[in-house]
């Protein structure tokens, strides 16, 4: 189950740095930061959040082994769809994170078609 754990490290990684990133305003690091994610509001505060309970309980399906699989089979699924929606409700066709979420998008999808396809579960 390889991809499955790539799926969730690329969670904890992304996830959790872009809700850290986010959630604390960390212009200073990344200037851009604003222009990505908007102004810093308490709609991109409740979005870190999100991030970071992604994050959370994608370290949890990392280190908790009778867990993981119960986690991926809501987890991915539930981000699949709200990123895929992502391209259609930001109207902001060169803001790069509807694009990057179609990329993780890809991944978690390969990962849960492969666990399914009894590839990746033993």
């Amino acid at each position: 189950m390889p991809i499955i754990l790539a799926s969730l490290v690329v969670n904890v990684l992304v996830a959790g740095f872009f809700g850290l990133a986010a959630g604390f305003s960390l212009n200073s690091i990344l200037p851009k930061l604003d222009v990505v994610f908007g102004p810093d509001t308490p709609s991109r505060r409740i979005l870190a959040c999100l991030y970071l309970a992604i994050a959370v309980a994608s370290a949890v399906a990392l280190l908790v082994v009778p867990l993981r699989m119960g986690i991926v089979v809501v987890l991915l699924p539930l981000q699949i769809l709200y990123k895929t929606l992502t391209v259609f409700f930001v109207a902001d066709w060169k803001n790069p994170v509807p694009w990057w979420n179609l990329v993780i998008s890809a991944l978690h999808a390969t990962s849960l078609w492969i666990a399914f396809s009894g590839q990746g579960i033993k």
